[in-house]
């Protein structure tokens, strides 16, 4: 080979029907990728990977159709397909970018769920070392394990204080509360004794019921708090007749 600190791993069409794949290794116990065809630099620790990529990192794993990385800096970019997991966080996107051992990136049709929460957009950068993750592009959805969904034109979201905020045309929807919100924006307490913050044109409208303030808060209780300008419509429920009054009623009419 040219360049002896070069290692290249291409499989023959022989070795493919096999089902045999290339495989490296680069800091034992550390990282490792497998994939159908294999390009890696031994001196520097730039590699590319092509078709059924597997990638293992520190206990993580993501796989994709192409992947173009350094086994030194931990740094790369994943395209196609891309599925990663990593601790208790799993990741679905067409382009995922590590940027370095904790901070990522994961690009068109993002999603990142942790905790049963999904936050998904364009674009959603997460920063393992704070737990934090934010979306980037015009739009945004927090998903909670009942199907609750909350979207916004921008999130940020901090998992571990479990706060998520959001920007721009909130509106939010549970089929398990038979409850529908609206606000600017929204702060999100997601833990079981938690609520929703709604500010700004706030409006909350459950079983018919509804209120409305500058500010409102709705809490997992079904209690709501409204602050400023408040305005609420509620609707009785219909009561059954009691069944004296039904055989007086037909009694006077017997009498007419």
């Amino acid at each position: 080979m040219a360049n002896k600190n070069r290692l290249l791993l291409t499989l023959a069409a022989a070795m493919l029907a096999a089902g045999m794949t290339a495989t490296a290794f680069a800091a034992p116990g550390n990282f490792s990728v497998k994939a159908d065809e294999l390009e890696y630099d031994l001196s520097s620790g730039e590699a590319v990977a092509k078709g059924n990529v597997v990638l293992m990192q520190d206990g993580g794993k993501a796989t994709a159709d192409y992947a173009k990385f350094n086994s030194k800096t931990k740094s790369g970019v994943l395209t196609g397909n891309v599925i990663a997991d990593r601790d208790d966080a799993h990741i679905v996107c067409n382009e995922f970018i590590v940027h370095n051992e904790n901070d990522l990136s994961a690009v068109g049709g993002a999603m990142i769920t942790k905790a049963g929460k999904s936050l998904s957009s364009d674009r959603v950068d997460y920063y393992k070392g704070r737990e934090f993750a934010e979306t980037i592009g015009g739009w945004a959805r927090l998903t909670d394990s009942d199907g609750s969904v909350l979207n916004a034109a921008r999130i940020d979201y901090n998992m571990a204080q479990g706060v998520a905020n959001a920007y721009g045309g909130v509106d939010i929807r549970s089929d398990a509360r038979s409850l529908t919100a609206s606000a600017d924006s929204a702060v999100y307490k997601t833990d079981n004794s938690g609520y929703v913050e709604l500010i700004g044109n706030a409006k909350a409208t459950q079983n018919g019921n509804s209120v409305a303030g500058d500010k409102l808060r709705l809490t997992n209780t079904n209690v709501a708090i409204a602050d400023g300008n408040v305005d609420i419509i509620y609707i009785p429920e219909k009561q059954p007749a009691l069944p004296g009054k039904e055989k007086q009623g037909a009694d006077d009419k017997a009498l007419a």
